[in-house]
């Protein structure tokens, strides 16, 4: 068995990614800590995970209702660095999106753009038979999908029908 468990976005203020993981999507916190705490993980261990001596991170995780899971980090040793707009594209190996279903696309795509994010278009597009979708970026330039599956096409018919 595998199934999806949670992802990381490195951000450069906690408080700025919660405005809109909280305030804006509806996540709730879940733990918020600075680490290694000894608890969560040791000194040394987070030393040889990030490859630096003395690593220390300001650790946040949030989770929707429906149970997506996203740790949301921010580098104090070493110290943090902003990828500069663009550095995130499309034409560069890596994960390039965060992708989330929701419904009432439009409903999204209002408060998205009302809470002061860019998005990648200026309207919500149609992904074929899939459903509807749009893009935008977090305040360090993340890359996030907000995604509304057709009523009348499953996902998994699609897979199937091969």
């Amino acid at each position: 068995m595998m199934k999806f468990h949670h992802m990381c976005i490195m951000v450069s203020d906690i408080d700025a990614a919660l405005a809109l993981w909280v305030d804006t999507m509806g996540f709730k916190v879940v733990d918020r800590r600075v680490t290694p705490d000894g608890v969560m993980v040791d000194q040394a261990t987070m030393d040889d995970i990030v490859k630096v001596e003395g690593a220390k991170f300001e650790f946040t995780l949030v989770m929707s209702d429906d149970g997506a899971m996203l740790e949301i980090n921010r580098s104090i040793v070493p110290r943090m660095e902003t990828s500069p707009h663009g550095a995130i594209d499309y034409s560069k190996t890596g994960i390039r999106e965060l992708g989330l279903e929701v419904t009432d696309i439009d409903g999204w795509f209002d408060k998205i753009r009302a809470a002061g994010y860019r998005t990648q278009t200026d309207y919500v597009w149609n992904a074929g038979v899939f459903g509807r979708t749009f893009l935008f970026h977090d305040q360090d330039h993340n890359l996030i999908q907000l995604f509304e599956r057709s009523a009348d096409v499953q996902l998994e018919d699609q897979l199937t029908a091969g």
